[in-house]
């Protein structure tokens, strides 16, 4: 294969941080070369001096051997290196091939635009990408699967040698993730080249041919993916062996908590289960089989159409997350930065935002008792962070998600309620979190965890439930030995009870 990319000793500093130290990055043609590093390792600056968003500070880049300059994400586009965002950049209400299109539309003939034209060129684009898609069906209508491989035919349209996928498969199904894979693999028949960002390991192994690790902004190494494990990769992530959390596989002595009696609202229906006291509890099922919205239920987001909930017996009418919070409920929700937290206060003002009443006496609220714990969680949490008085901001994903946990510590909550807590963060910090789960049920609480990836429920959950349109279609209780079991019950609905 023939080098298209070379980005060769590339530096770049922002006030007190050396982002970027002589950093080598090269990708040949038509391979899917896979970039990885731990939060805050330098992958996302790297992307954006090549997207051209930000100016290196020293450094060349070379496009297929030739010396560029990417002053502008314009300048970037019209050298064929195109970016696609976590967040997709796609206009709602206007439809695919307006979206397509959209700045860039075909060459208008007396001043007027065809749109005869545009969608039989938008729709060949489409075509090219191997998947039935109508490009005159509004953006809005489309499943996320979909609007992805809308924004590849914008790609595509603006003629790509080389595009940037930035965590594709975030909201992405397991079907939508598989139909991703078979159209990167066109896309590399095609001639054109994949650089795949990704926290997700598997991912890597399954789709690419060579991988770079950068760790604290310094290249670490660019290896072929199949000359390497999971293991070695993440020692090269990390920079140390990591020791995999091995949950125990004897069962507490069970003593109910919580119980769910037939639980309806317009997205679940007749849920039933109990939580024991000291118990991780997991819930499993694709995209859309209602992991979150039961989340929701029980913490008094969604009301209740018909149902009841118990704690330590006696029923509790929840019909509001302040409600939850009161009876020793806490959620750390799926989306952190726009449910979880509030980027534009600090971290002191986010980890003590629902325990304000611990620290008052007579009305008046202790600074000191506040500052003096939330220290102490910085601490053993082991959250990065200069200090309390930091925007929530300024963290790094996995660092943001430890300060949300963090509020029930300090709330001191007894049933916590964790949607995909491992979203988005790199791999040193999901075994962090791990590690924080084991300890917040050794320490007297228990939890319930949701999650798409079936290999972090097995590694940390005592049981898990299998959830299907909206209702509980199976529950596991060794779900380290039933992982075909487990995601048969996942795909089928078919209902199934393991009392091993």
């Amino acid at each position: 294969m023939s080098e298209i990319l070379k980005m060769q000793n590339i530096s770049k500093s922002f006030p007190g941080v050396k982002a970027l130290q002589n950093v080598n990055f090269s990708v040949n043609q038509g391979e899917v070369h896979c970039l990885i590093g731990a939060n805050g390792a330098g992958k996302s600056t790297l992307m954006k001096i090549l997207a051209g968003v930000y100016p290196k500070d020293e450094g060349e880049v070379y496009l297929q051997g030739e010396k560029v300059t990417m002053s502008s994400p314009a300048d970037s586009k019209r050298l064929g290196v195109i970016t696609i965002h976590q967040e997709l950049s796609l206009v709602e209400h206007l439809t695919v091939a307006e979206n397509i299109y959209l700045g860039s539309y075909a060459q208008p003939r007396f001043g007027f635009v065809s749109w005869k034209r545009l969608r039989k060129q938008a729709q060949e684009l489409i075509d090219r990408l191997g998947i039935a898609i109508d490009v005159d069906t509004p953006v809005s209508e489309l499943s996320m699967g979909h609007k992805q491989i809308v924004e590849l035919a914008k790609a595509l349209e603006g003629n790509a040698k080389v595009i940037i996928m930035d965590e594709p498969s975030t909201t992405l199904s397991e079907n939508e993730i598989r139909t991703l894979f078979t159209i990167i693999e066109e896309l590399i028949k095609q001639g054109i080249t994949i650089i795949y960002i990704s926290h997700k390991l598997e991912e890597l192994f399954a789709i690419g041919d060579r991988v770079t690790v950068l760790r604290d902004g310094k290249w670490v190494a660019t290896q072929k993916l199949d000359e390497l494990d999971q293991a070695s990769l993440t020692e090269l992530i990390i920079g140390y062996k990591m020791e995999k959390q091995v949950r125990s596989t004897e069962q507490p002595n069970f003593t109910e908590l919580l119980r769910a009696e037939a639980l309806h609202t317009r997205q679940i229906s007749n849920v039933s289960f109990s939580l024991g006291k000291g118990e991780v509890l997991g819930l499993y099922g694709l995209v859309g089989a209602g992991r979150t919205e039961l989340l929701k239920a029980l913490y008094g987001v969604d009301p209740l159409s018909a149902g009841a909930i118990y704690l330590d017996g006696n029923q509790v009418k929840i019909d509001s997350p302040s409600k939850a919070i009161r009876v020793g409920m806490g959620l750390v929700p799926e989306n952190r930065k726009t449910e979880g937290a509030i980027l534009g206060l600090s971290v002191e003002e986010n980890a003590v935002l629902p325990a304000y009443d611990r620290f008052a006496n007579g009305g008046i609220i202790s600074l000191g008792r506040i500052r003096s714990e939330i220290a102490d969680k910085i601490r053993e949490l082991n959250v990065k962070t200069p200090d309390a008085l930091t925007l929530m901001g300024n963290l790094s994903g996995g660092n943001q998600q430890k300060v949300i946990i963090s509020k029930w510590l300090i709330r001191k909550s007894q049933i916590i309620l964790f949607d995909e807590p491992t979203q988005g963060v790199d791999i040193g910090a999901k075994q962090e979190i791990y590690k924080i789960i084991q300890r917040l049920v050794a320490e007297g609480a228990s939890v319930i965890v949701a999650s798409s990836e079936i290999n972090e429920l097995q590694e940390i959950c005592n049981r898990i439930l299998v959830m299907f349109r909206g209702s509980i279609v199976g529950e596991f209780r060794d779900p380290q030995a039933q992982k075909e079991e487990i995601l048969k019950s996942a795909v089928t609905g078919g209902t199934t009870l393991w009392n091993t």
